[in-house]
């Protein structure tokens, strides 16, 4: 026959696990970066950006925030094209209405320039206003 003290202990020692697992995912959270907060580290236009990329000068770029002036060439159900060339994925939870023909201004990090496609793609994309 268990006593009282034996089964507080069998409860407090299942408990454990569930805490700490709740203490490691809000941790996790909260080093998640918000993208739409940071300052970019560069103010240009679409153009300056894949012309940047092009000549191997934008290596300090690599997964930076950057802001981005540029004309809606094309749109994928989640992806926006600016200037034939600068490929912007937005963030889930954000929805970018726009048209083909718009002028707009987005923020967002840059993630890559694949030289084969001559592409400069962005992600954690927001539409500025």
């Amino acid at each position: 026959m268990m006593t009282r003290r034996e089964m507080n202990w069998k409860i407090i020692r299942s408990i454990i696990p569930i805490l700490v697992l709740g203490a490691i995912i809000y941790y996790s959270k909260s080093l998640q970066p918000n993208y739409e907060l940071e300052k970019p580290v560069l103010e240009t236009t679409a153009d300056d950006l894949i012309w940047r990329f092009q000549v191997d000068s934008a290596k300090d770029l690599l997964f930076q925030v950057v802001k981005v002036e540029g004309k809606v060439t094309g749109l994928d159900s989640l992806l926006v094209i600016l200037d034939h060339k600068l490929i912007c994925a937005p963030e889930p939870e954000s929805a970018l209405i726009v048209s083909i023909g718009d002028s707009i201004t987005i923020k967002g990090r840059c993630i890559g320039y694949d030289d084969l496609l001559d592409e400069v793609r962005m992600d954690h994309v927001f539409l500025l206003e």
